[in-house]
């Protein structure tokens, strides 16, 4: 298999092949590309769109993050030290402090870079991730919340809800991923979600890309296709993994779209969306065009009551 992003030791990655085509799964089987599901699916385009705050039956409620204070593109910097942390001086830290963390500047896929100054904004309560070219460069970044009091938020078993869509994608090749990674690094044999996972815009057809995602058992060499149901990616839709013992489940909305019980992690693993360069069937970076972006509405995660 082959990462989205590369291995890191400091960095959750995906290990899995690219989406590079509407409803075409490279590494695990072929999904139908159809027309999306009606714009009126209660289900599939519901759950709420406001953060939703408070205890669940059986979830105890850890982390919220609503983006509720603006920050300018170039007003989030990382420290560059492996923290994670913002920068001290940056805009971003004065709005957030210490309840987010992105990734160092660096180079993934050969010849993409992550650049939180020049990707990440905040604006009418909305995360926007700006993946474009600078000075001939592809760019963008990768953010997720902390748990509070850490530095990062990794958890054996909890559950994750997160409001996202793509946004005036104008060029191809550009994909996101937002997925639980085993700590050990050591992934996908730890086991590894990806949900929602794939292709902000269709390279064929030159329109939104669906929606998609993939589950890796751990200790386990197959992988299965966590179904988007043919919604479009520009479209905003809540994902929700739940991690129990023995279990996983993914949600799209208020629909389960994935349940099973086979070889679930039983190891810490942590949560975070990533955008950049997407890879081709064979592993190989795929020279994006235009720009795109992904923007995050809230988030929030629970522990297990």
């Amino acid at each position: 298999m082959t990462p989205l992003f590369p291995p890191n030791a400091a960095r959750p990655v995906s290990r899995r092949a690219a989406i590079t085509g509407a409803g075409t799964v490279l590494a695990g089987g072929l999904m139908s590309a159809q027309a999306p599901a009606s714009a009126g699916s209660a289900a599939l385009n519901g759950g709420p769109s406001k953060m939703p705050v408070g205890n669940l039956p059986g979830w105890k409620q850890v982390i919220t993050e609503d983006f509720t204070t603006d920050v300018p593109l170039g007003g989030f910097a990382p420290t560059n030290n492996g923290s994670h942390r913002l920068a001290s001086w940056c805009a971003a830290n004065r709005a957030y402090g210490n309840r987010l963390g992105i990734y160092d500047d660096s180079v993934y896929n050969r010849f993409g870079r992550y650049d939180a100054r020049n990707s990440l904004s905040v604006s009418n309560s909305v995360l926007d991730i700006y993946a474009h070219f600078v000075n001939g460069t592809p760019i963008a970044a990768a953010v997720f919340p902390f748990r509070p009091g850490t530095t990062g938020n990794a958890r054996t078993y909890g559950r994750w809800s997160y409001r996202l869509r793509s946004y005036n994608a104008s060029g191809t090749n550009w994909g996101t991923c937002s997925l639980l990674w085993p700590t050990s690094e050591n992934g996908p044999r730890d086991g590894e979600i990806d949900w929602p996972e794939g292709a902000i815009k269709d390279v064929g057809r030159n329109q939104p890309g669906l929606v998609g995602g993939f589950y890796h058992p751990a200790s386990y060499r197959n992988q299965y296709v966590i179904p988007g149901r043919n919604e479009w990616w520009s479209s905003w839709h809540v994902y929700t993994i739940e991690w129990l013992p023995g279990s996983v489940k993914c949600y799209l909305g208020d629909e389960l779209v994935f349940s099973t019980n086979d070889h679930v992690p039983t190891t810490p693993m942590k949560w975070n969306t990533q955008v950049g360069v997407a890879n081709d069937i064979y592993g190989k970076p795929m020279w994006p065009s235009g720009s795109a972006h992904v923007q995050i509405d809230w988030i929030v995660a629970y522990d297990p009551a």
